[in-house]
C-alpha cells in the first residue's frame, strides 16, 4: 500500500489545515470574592504559554484467584502550567501573590478574615476560574476549555542577570477541580 502524500494534504486542507499550538488566548477570573484579582483582558496577553488541561483515569485493580482485574477508578488532574510574561509594573504578578495570601495568609504567618480564611463572611471561596480557548487561522474562537476552581499553588522565581537582554517571565502553576470543554 502505498503513501500518497497529496492525499494527505488534501485531507489535512479539508479540515481547516490543522490547529496551531501558538493560536490561544487565556481568560483567568480570581475568586468571587476579590475580583481585583481577576487578570484584565490587556494582561492576559501576556499568558505565553499554557496547555488545553488533561485528565487521567486511574486503574483501579482488584485481585481475583490471584489475579488482578483492573476497573475504572477516579478520575485525577495533574496540575495547570501557565509562564506569564511579566510586566514593567508586575500586576499580574502582584494579583497572584495577592491570590496566594488570601488562600494562606499574609508572608508574616499572620491569618484573618482577609487573609488565610477559607471563606469570608459572605461565603465566598478562594477558587477563581480560567478559560482557554484555542484561536482559528480565521482569528474567530474555536474549541474553548473551561477550567473550573483554580487556585495558584506555586509562583515561580524570576531570573536576574546582567547577561540577558531578554523580557522576564516567570511559571504559575494552578491546581484545580475538573475542567469541561465548551
Amino acid at each position: 500500500m502505498g503513501f500518497a502524500v497529496s492525499q494527505f494534504k488534501s485531507n489535512i486542507a479539508s479540515n481547516g489545515g490543522g490547529a496551531r499550538p501558538n493560536l490561544f488566548k487565556v481568560k483567568i477570573d480570581g475568586n468571587q470574592r476579590a475580583s481585583a484579582l481577576t487578570f484584565a483582558d490587556n494582561e492576559v496577553i501576556l499568558v505565553k504559554s499554557a496547555q488545553i488541561p488533561g485528565s487521567t483515569i486511574a486503574a483501579l485493580p482488584i485481585n481475583y484467584v490471584g489475579r488482578p482485574i483492573k476497573y475504572a477508578g477516579f478520575r485525577t488532574f495533574d496540575n495547570w502550567s501557565t509562564t506569564i510574561i511579566n510586566d514593567d509594573d508586575f500586576s499580574m504578578r502582584n494579583k497572584v501573590m495577592e491570590w496566594m495570601r488570601t488562600i494562606s495568609g499574609q508572608l508574616d504567618g499572620e491569618r484573618n478574615k482577609e487573609y488565610g480564611g477559607y471563606a469570608n463572611e459572605a461565603g465566598s471561596y478562594f477558587e477563581g476560574q480560567a478559560v482557554v480557548t484555542q484561536v482559528n487561522k480565521d482569528g474567530e474562537d474555536g474549541q474553548s476549555y473551561t477550567i473550573n476552581n483554580i487556585w495558584p499553588t506555586t509562583l515561580g522565581e524570576i531570573t536576574l542577570g546582567w547577561d540577558s537582554d531578554a523580557i522576564e517571565e516567570y511559571p504559575v502553576e494552578w491546581c484545580f477541580d475538573s475542567w469541561k470543554s465548551n
